[in-house]
């Protein structure tokens, strides 16, 4: 009964995360185009089978988040809208449910990512947000790096 129990409790908490993601027509606010399209076209993503070179074409699609309030920083997830504050050593960082909050409360890994641009470590609290097509985030550790990946560096 106590493994059913833990089941449906983990299997809600999966899908409130994952429920919380806007439509991809609510992905225009709290963010400024960053590569050479202007943010009166919106980015198309990429086919999961695109060529390396189309993925490049997808990195100048992002967009800048400029409110980070708006990132669930456990799912890597743009949402749209303010998500829960979680302050760690004087840090805000930002979750979507009850679970992404106690993982970023207890797990340090949660807390940063990886610059796809400079491959270095940053920490999700200081980064500098960007956002493809998908809603999918990624962490840079300055606007430099950003610039770099989305091909205006």
């Amino acid at each position: 009964m106590q493994m059913k129990l833990s089941m449906f409790l983990f299997a809600t908490s999966i899908y409130a995360c994952s429920a919380a993601a806007p439509p991809q027509s609510e992905l225009n606010g709290s963010s400024q185009a960053v590569g050479p399209k202007s943010a009166a076209s919106p980015p198309t993503a990429a086919p999961a089978s695109a060529p390396a070179s189309h993925a490049a074409n997808q990195a100048a699609e992002l967009v800048r988040v400029t409110d980070p309030s708006t990132v669930c920083m456990v799912n890597d997830q743009y949402m749209g809208s303010p998500q829960i504050p979680v302050v760690v050593a004087d840090k805000t960082y930002f979750g979507c449910c009850k679970m992404c909050e106690d993982k970023l409360k207890n797990n340090p890994d949660a807390r940063s990512a990886s610059d796809p641009s400079s491959q270095r470590s940053v920490d999700k609290a200081t980064a500098v947000i960007a956002r493809d097509a998908s809603g999918k985030v990624f962490y840079f550790e300055n606007e430099r790096t950003l610039a770099k990946y989305a091909g205006n560096g």
